[in-house]
């Protein structure tokens, strides 16, 4: 395989370097540069992307970081006219990139170059990422996660991840499932207009710091119900009326400073059971905690379950052949590792670890036409936590399992990552999925999978549910039931003070 990238010389970057490290990883040929005519970006954007390095980055080099373009060179040497590639990969899409057997042009919200990219940005954020081939079609696009973008070289940074992460996918598997083409048009900001976006993020940073001094990090809390089997009307679940309407939420009651998340209920032997991650801001980690209960709620304190010396959350529960299995997020750890309990809700011991070397999160498990299926987030390298979905399937609930062609078949921050688990319906499969299109868990959506088979994947949303009067706060996160019992989660300011902490629970109290 040989590879040509066409790049402009005026902004050559780190990313570039490690997309073609990635590729040699994968055994991927021979690469080639070849250079547009230097179109360099106005000095005033030049010098905000060099302020932001050293200010946001302390000075450390980063993907979205300038690279001398010889050293391109010396990795990929200059193309020449007779010769042949296989695949040309446009970074600019001036029409002047040397011809291929195939290529496919980089676009951000529809359009070429990182001039594209960085007005997309200083406009509305991330942009969607696409690809376009040769016959102008668009074969691939994505859609990163911004949680973790600081100012404008910070979102660079965060896209070009996930460019790398599309390239090489595509690269592996053409056939991937295309989201519409977002195309919007943004033009370059004005010196006195990136001063004064400036200005307003030192006053937004100052804020927030203060605001960190009043109020805890966002404060995760659980909701639960008893709901009516098959209902749509006042005693109906979330999936049958695809809203949070129905009969009212009642709060888990936390203490001390602990948050509340990841709500996963299990009925067993007619008591129902609520598993959930405990928090405690002040250690950074979380464990896993249970309580039972009954018609009127709780039926005693929550007490912990299982504690690693690494953090813990999203306790998802299977049962198997008459045991029952938990498979707790521990990408702390680069692992997926089914437990087992010695005296169910307590005594959780690693029973069976079936992957290994993988940042996975929010692990969610099925059996669907005869195979069994894995479904969570993955990191791939740097870039967001919650937007590239990948899937492993087995004949054998316990391996070995096998990594879907497309991984990851979606990067997609407002569809990718689980929120609980799965609901078969009339024999099509569904999934709650976490909305992080404004932030982190800010809202939830439902989504039918269309197409899942262990070379393709296809899904379609049916509804999105955000926080309202039903459940008042900032988040909406996790989706669950077994039995009667229906369980939600989000997020509420909490302030530090005890008395104006007592006025904010009942502001957030869910509508009676």
């Amino acid at each position: 395989m040989r590879y040509c990238f066409h790049f402009d010389p005026s902004h050559c970057r780190n990313w570039i370097r490690l997309l073609i490290e990635r590729l040699a990883e994968d055994g991927q040929g021979e690469f080639f540069s070849s250079q547009a005519e230097a179109v360099p970006h106005p000095p005033h954007i030049e010098k905000l992307l060099n302020s932001e390095t050293g200010r946001l980055f302390a000075g450390k080099s980063h993907l979205a970081s300038p690279m001398d373009a010889a050293l391109l060179a010396q990795m990929a040497p200059l193309a020449k006219a007779d010769q042949d590639y296989d695949l040309v990969i446009d970074l600019v899409g001036d029409g002047s990139a040397p011809n291929g057997k195939a290529s496919v042009t980089l676009l951000f919200n529809g359009f070429a170059s990182e001039r594209a990219l960085i007005t997309s940005i200083m406009q509305s954020g991330i942009p969607q990422i696409a690809l376009r081939d040769q016959d102008g079609q668009i074969v691939a696009t994505a859609e990163p996660s911004p949680e973790l973008a600081k100012g404008v070289s910070g979102a660079m940074e965060q896209t070009y991840a996930r460019v790398i992460t599309l390239l090489l996918a595509w690269s592996r598997n053409p056939a991937r499932w295309v989201a519409p083409l977002r195309g919007q048009k943004a033009e370059w900001k004005s010196a006195g207009q990136v001063a004064g976006q400036a200005a307003k993020e030192r006053i937004k940073s100052a804020l927030k710091q203060i605001y960190y001094r009043l109020f805890l990090p966002s404060h995760w809390r659980i909701g639960w119900r008893w709901v009516a089997d098959g209902a749509d009307g006042e005693g109906g679940d979330v999936w049958s009326t695809r809203s949070l309407a129905g009969l009212s939420w009642q709060v888990l009651a936390d203490h001390d400073n602990h948050f509340y998340a990841d709500p996963v209920p299990w009925h067993k032997d007619g008591v129902h059971y609520l598993f959930f991650e405990d928090f405690d801001p002040r250690s950074q980690k979380g464990i896993l905690s249970v309580l039972t209960l009954d018609e009127k709620g709780p039926t005693g304190p929550a007490r912990p379950c299982l504690e690693e010396p690494f953090h813990l959350s999203y306790p998802f529960l299977i049962e198997h052949e008459g045991e029952v299995y938990m498979v707790p997020e521990t990408s702390a750890k680069r692992s997926v590792t089914f437990y087992k309990a010695e005296n169910f809700p307590f005594g959780w011991k690693p029973y069976k670890t079936i992957l290994t070397d993988i940042d996975a999160a929010d692990v969610t498990i099925t059996r669907h036409q005869g195979r069994w299926w894995l479904f969570c987030v993955t990191r791939d390298g740097g870039g967001g936590y919650s937007d590239c979905l990948s899937i492993f399937y087995a004949d054998d609930l316990f391996g070995p399992w096998h990594a879907h062609g497309q991984n990851p078949v979606l990067i997609d921050k407002a569809t990718a990552r689980p929120a609980g688990n799965f609901v078969h319906m009339d024999g099509r499969l569904c999934r709650p999925v976490q909305d992080c299109s404004l932030s982190y868990g800010c809202q939830l959506q439902l989504v039918e999978v269309t197409h899942l088979s262990p070379e393709h994947y296809e899904q379609k949303t049916l509804a999105i549910l955000a926080p309202n009067e039903r459940w008042p706060g900032r988040k909406l996160h996790t989706l669950n039931r077994a039995g009667w019992l229906e369980v939600i989660d989000g997020a509420i300011l909490r302030p530090r003070l005890a008395f104006f902490k007592k006025l904010a629970d009942r502001i957030f109290r869910p509508a009676a």
